[in-house]
């Protein structure tokens, strides 16, 4: 992953992850940005699934599913970023 793509990405993931706790409906379609943007990467598979969870309905609901799905899909964001930073860390072009 170039250094670029990286930044970029993780900076997106730090918006979704923000906009998840303020409970903003445009993490959904942040999410579904960086999905586009991870593709052909090692946490693809981590940002697809958060963007499949935020498309769930109830999502932004008060309900222990909706809190539960919300939190999984942070902890997936949180991962993917980290992951990200740690390639570039690394080595990685």
């Amino acid at each position: 992953m170039r250094r670029t793509d990286a930044l970029r990405l993780v900076a997106a993931l730090g918006a979704i992850e923000m906009a998840l706790v303020r409970r903003d409906e445009v993490a959904g379609p942040l999410l579904a940005q960086a999905a586009r943007a991870a593709r052909g990467y090692q946490v693809e598979p981590w940002i697809t699934t958060a963007a499949a969870l935020a498309r769930s309905a109830g999502f932004f609901g008060d309900d222990p599913p909706a809190v539960a799905c919300r939190k999984v899909t942070q902890a997936l964001c949180r991962a993917a970023a980290q992951a990200v930073q740690a390639d570039v860390l690394v080595g990685g072009s």
